[in-house]
């Protein structure tokens, strides 16, 4: 069997790559060992906030082509994605906290972005049921949230329509000869032979690359979720987070607020899966709560946790790494929002030839030494926040 191009990975990121390339007419294999967004993969968990502002500079045109791209693409898609588009809210607190706000919608305007500065009596037009002791907010009108599991399987079932071979629930490697990457073998010993093969697989990208003798700096990490029991709808538009604050906070279309933020699960032992922190948890409410006081009148009703890739530097490595062989990984918790874009990209730069928007990315842009990196891994995974 062979393909133009085998993606591994069906989350939102390589759902979106396989989508975009059958789209153009490629022959595409969407490969992965369970299937799109299964657990414990960060798509799985990912709190699915649409939030273009507070981005690296190199993001800026990503997460503006994103935006432009999240209106539409659930009628692109022929799926409901749960999209709802109430805006992203980041707050202060205190009067050193402005600051950070200042400096934010600063450095977002200058990249292009439409951004609001809300006085406090503003925030609360927006959003009445936010604490009193919000002073200052950045505010992305255009933002808002997205189902991640809906959309990874809408971007498969897409992809598939298109004319792409999806291929779920059995492990594979990478085949090469010499130096060239050149396809992938299944536990069952069938192969798919590529002239490009497209890794994105998040935590399980360092597994894959490890026989090639390549060692990215990135680290596995587990993020933990939780959620509450239903509310009345439509108290909170706006996705919120705040500085200073471990928090990222929405109303769900059910009724149910989500809770995420950088909080880390407990790795289990059981290959890439990790589990919630129950010591986590209790801060993790706690801040939410102390942003959004009604959640003192609810409570936690299901908590989960997937496990994601980070880079050492909180930006993703895309791009050419061997011959045969593309990356798209190390997304660092803000993947989700920017995956339409990456897939129009890379789709893109293996047409076209190099893509300038990715070029911040390139995969051999950092050359860590050892001893940084083994500091960047061995970071507390345990420390409760």
């Amino acid at each position: 069997m062979s393909a133009d191009v085998i993606v591994i990975g069906a989350g939102v990121t390589g759902g979106a790559i396989a989508w975009h390339l059958a789209r153009d007419g490629a022959r595409v294999a969407l490969i992965d060992a369970a299937g799109p967004a299964c657990r414990p993969s960060a798509s799985w968990a990912s709190a699915g906030g649409l939030r273009s502002q507070g981005r690296h500079a190199a993001d800026q045109p990503l997460t503006l082509m994103a935006a432009a791209r999240w209106p539409v693409l659930g009628a692109e898609l022929g799926a409901d994605l749960e999209e709802s588009f109430g805006g992203h809210l980041h707050l202060a607190e205190t009067g050193e906290e402005c600051a950070a706000i200042e400096a934010r919608i600063a450095a977002d305007r200058a990249g292009g972005l439409a951004i609001e500065r809300l006085e406090a009596a503003q925030i609360r037009e927006i959003a009445p049921e936010i604490t009193p002791r919000a002073l200052l907010g950045a505010y992305t009108p255009g933002d808002g949230q997205a189902h991640p599991g809906r959309v990874a399987r809408a971007f498969a079932e897409a992809a598939e329509q298109d004319g792409a071979q999806l291929r779920f629930g059995q492990p594979a490697t990478l085949l090469r000869d010499g130096d060239r990457v050149t396809g992938v073998a299944f536990a069952d010993g069938t192969t798919l032979r590529a002239a490009t093969t497209v890794v994105a697989a998040g935590a399980w990208t360092q597994a894959l690359l490890a026989p090639l003798g390549l060692d990215l700096p990135i680290r596995a990490r587990g993020l933990q979720m939780l959620l509450s029991d239903l509310a009345p709808r439509d108290l909170l538009a706006p996705t919120v987070t705040a500085v200073g604050r471990n928090l990222s906070l929405k109303q769900l279309r059910s009724g149910a607020f989500m809770m995420g933020g950088r909080w880390f699960a407990r790795p289990t032992g059981r290959g890439q899966e990790t589990a919630p922190l129950d010591a986590h948890a209790a801060k993790q409410w706690a801040g939410a709560a102390a942003i959004l006081p009604r959640l003192a009148r609810h409570r936690l009703v299901h908590q989960w946790a997937g496990t994601e890739a980070q880079s050492i530097d909180g930006d993703p490595f895309i791009g050419r790494s061997r011959p045969g062989l593309y990356l798209a990984c190390g997304f660092s918790n803000h993947g989700f929002q920017i995956c339409p874009a990456v897939g129009a990209l890379v789709a893109r730069d293996l047409r076209d030839g190099a893509e300038p928007l990715l070029a911040p990315f390139a995969p051999g842009r950092l050359a860590p030494d050892a001893a940084q990196l083994a500091a960047f891994r061995a970071e507390p995974i345990l420390e409760v926040a």
